[in-house]
């Protein structure tokens, strides 16, 4: 089985500063186009789809971009983000699903989000999805259920988000890191890996979430405190601003307004506090308030189930391993009874099957854990001992 790192709740990617794009003006000719890009390369040429023009082939570089929704589809695709993060299938999904929504040109992708966080592979993957869509807003709606909010890689893939909304009763924060232990159980990343690890991969988190926190207008004070419960952070006024900081750089004529985090506890923030600090946009208790709040009464919701549909794919999948498993367990049982030849080549060949089936799911499904090359040498094994049977009838018979 391979180690998993798993992340409470850390993990982001520097986004890519791409401006959103709905109107076009040609720098050169004035030119005029309302559309959203379908598709571009890194020489600068993208397909456009566009209003006046339908599909069109422009030279990025020769043209002023500048985000508004008149070249945009009247409609809002859905995303749910809402079981731990523990899948590659999972991921695939996302990312798969944000490619192509974002190349439907809707107004925005809403991402709604409830997770107690996962694997920092994963939400890495994510973030760097979620910031792939520059030319469409992704905004997160962390709403509410059970697992409370936007935990552990959940709040990393949230401040990934152009817009951040959320439910009253829901959180977002607790970002450190831990792996699982032997057993199965939580364990500390520094106790696991060593001091000089740990805290060379905890100083990469604080840079990371900083980053990401900052780079969608957010402090960036507040998403290190998250990862470090060693940081204390202070909400200070001076000339009508306010910033946030540790109380060690605190200057004088400096008026402390908040202490937000203290000494030995993770940062974690209510909806409320998450709204009052800028880490959240606005609060919203169910989806169609927040459409209403963004002027999307009217848009087609168009709900994207990929995420789900892999965790149910998964599930589908470990069911037929165990039926395949069962299986070739009576008939292990079955070939040690004595049988006629026809009857042993039968057995074998239906177990050499199954191996085969084995390993073209190890290898479809990474997941699954399991090594194809294991089922393979089995497979192979079988075959000898069915051409062994087929020499020893054959020999008999002359």
């Amino acid at each position: 089985m391979r180690k998993i790192i798993y992340i409470m709740v850390c993990v982001a990617f520097c986004a890519v500063n791409t401006a959103f794009a709905d109107t076009f003006t040609n720098i050169n000719t004035g030119e005029v186009l309302h559309g959203y890009i379908v598709e571009k390369n890194e020489a600068s040429q993208a397909f456009v789809k566009t209003a006046e023009q339908g599909q069109t082939k422009i030279n990025l570089a020769e043209w002023k971009i500048a985000y508004d929704r008149q070249g945009r589809e009247n409609q809002v695709i859905v995303l749910s983000l809402d079981d731990a993060i523990a899948l590659q299938l999972q991921t695939d999904a996302i990312k798969t699903s944000l490619a192509e929504a974002a190349k439907s040109g809707p107004l925005f992708i809403l991402l709604e989000i409830d997770t107690p966080g996962g694997s920092i592979d994963y939400a890495m993957q994510m973030c760097s999805a979620i910031t792939e869509t520059g030319e469409c807003p992704v905004y997160a709606y962390i709403k509410g259920g059970p697992n409370g909010g936007a935990i552990s890689a959940g709040a990393a893939i949230t401040l990934a988000c152009k817009k951040v909304y959320m439910a009253s009763n829901t959180s977002i924060g607790a970002a450190t890191i831990v792996t699982f232990d032997e057993a199965g159980k939580i364990a500390d990343f520094k106790d696991t890996y060593g001091e000089n690890v740990g805290e060379k991969l905890g100083s990469y988190w604080r840079a990371t979430l900083a980053s990401l926190a900052e780079q969608n207008g957010r402090p960036g004070m507040l998403a290190r405190a998250m990862v470090d419960k060693d940081i204390e952070v202070v909400e200070v006024e001076q000339d009508g601003k306010r910033q946030f900081i540790e109380p060690v750089n605190k200057r004088s004529g400096q008026k402390v307004l908040h202490t937000w985090n203290r000494k030995g506890s993770l940062l974690t923030l209510t909806a409320n506090e998450a709204v009052q600090c800028g880490i959240a946009d606005g609060l919203a208790e169910t989806r169609e308030q927040l459409l209403r709040q963004l002027n999307t009464a009217d848009a087609q919701i168009v709900v994207n189930s990929g995420f789900q549909d892999a965790t149910t794919e998964f599930e589908r999948v470990k069911l037929k391993f165990d039926k395949i498993k069962n299986s070739m367990d009576l008939k292990y049982k079955k070939a040690q009874l004595p049988q006629n030849p026809a009857q042993a080549l039968k057995i074998l060949r239906e177990a050499k099957s199954e191996y085969n089936t084995l390993a073209r799911l190890s290898k479809q499904y990474p997941d699954m854990n399991l090594d194809p090359a294991k089922f393979e040498e089995e497979a192979n094994t079988l075959e000898a001992l069915m051409e062994n049977i087929k020499r020893q009838v054959k020999q008999r018979r002359y």
